[in-house]
């Protein structure tokens, strides 16, 4: 249970979404009682309260909260205002979660104009506002468009904040993302590995972050047909993630799987076996019998057993 007097914005910091609703809901409930709806603190609550429903995968609720919250904005201060701005941000990214893409796109398209003309081309809610349009774009197969804008927000942010600021490695994920979604695997494999680079140097080797990427490094290796290069980096991915985050981290699991998929299409079907058997045995050792990633290993082991003795392949 959260304590009465933790700091919701403390809590959101540290990563504990869940227990910053509560949080927020109580900070809301009380400006509400004291200042009413329209009141600038009640309406900063209650955008506070939205994106944490957004943080904690609960954008239906966040929807319905911060529509109100933006119609009150905006009859307070107008559209052409920092925080209405944020409002119209938030609920866009809530939308997107809510399976709401095309009406999302109709706000985040509305905000970076107006963030362009209030705020200026490189102040840091416009180029949010942009990035969330160019992921909401290739979301929706608009890849070209994604593409395009991301590469100007990676471009901004490059020159503004330097090649190794967290937001300048996040939009370089984010283009190699989209020239991935539009089949340019040699650009996105290249610009993956300068963003790894980056991290490293930003991060360091072991934070969460560079595995992550790392990972998704070597997936596209698989993608774009270079096992050899895809099992070396999933395997260093692994060992590390085992090293870094434990041996039954979702990460973990997940790199697992991955190398053993990995194996499988490169025609090491006994090495690929022997993954599944590991960590399947990790599962059965630390997660409940009916937890969806142990049912999935199960699932994956018998098939792998069936491609490894000469059945069908999977």
């Amino acid at each position: 249970m959260t304590n009465a007097s933790a700091d919701p914005h403390e809590l959101v910091r540290l990563g504990r979404f869940a227990e910053a609703v509560p949080a927020f809901e109580q900070r809301y409930a009380q400006a509400l009682s004291n200042f009413g709806e329209i009141y600038p603190a009640t309406l900063t609550a209650a955008n506070d309260l939205g994106f944490a429903h957004i943080m904690a995968g609960q954008p239906m609720a966040a929807v319905g909260i911060l529509a109100r919250t933006l119609a009150g904005r905006r009859h307070i201060s107008g559209e052409r205002n920092r925080e209405t701005l944020t409002v119209m941000v938030n609920l866009a990214q809530a939308l997107i979660g809510a399976d709401q893409a095309t009406v999302a796109i109709e706000y985040l398209e509305r905000a970076s104009h107006l963030c362009r003309e209030v705020l200026g081309p490189a102040d840091p809610m416009t180029l949010t506002a942009e990035n969330n349009l160019a992921e909401t774009y290739v979301a929706t197969l608009r890849v070209a468009e994604g593409q395009t804008l991301h590469e100007h927000v990676l471009a901004v942010r490059s020159q503004i904040l330097g090649a190794d600021h967290r937001d300048t490695l996040t939009s370089g994920h984010n283009l190699a993302s989209a020239y991935e979604a539009g089949g340019d695997y040699p650009r996105a494999i290249e610009l993956l590995q300068e963003t790894i680079a980056s991290l490293e140097r930003a991060l360091g080797p072991d934070h969460v972050d560079t595995l992550s990427t790392r990972n998704n490094l070597a997936t596209l290796y698989h993608t774009a047909g270079r096992y050899p290069e895809a099992i070396a980096l999933h395997e260093r991915t692994w060992a590390d993630r085992e090293r870094v985050l434990g041996e039954a981290h979702m990460h973990t699991l997940n790199s697992a799987n991955n190398l053993a998929v990995a194996y499988f299409d490169a025609g090491r079907n006994n090495d690929g076996l022997a993954v599944f058997e590991r960590a399947q045995a990790i599962c059965q050792g630390s997660l409940p019998p009916d937890h969806p990633t142990r049912r999935n290993f199960e699932a994956n082991l018998r098939a792998a057993r069936e491609t490894a003795s000469g059945g069908s392949k999977r």
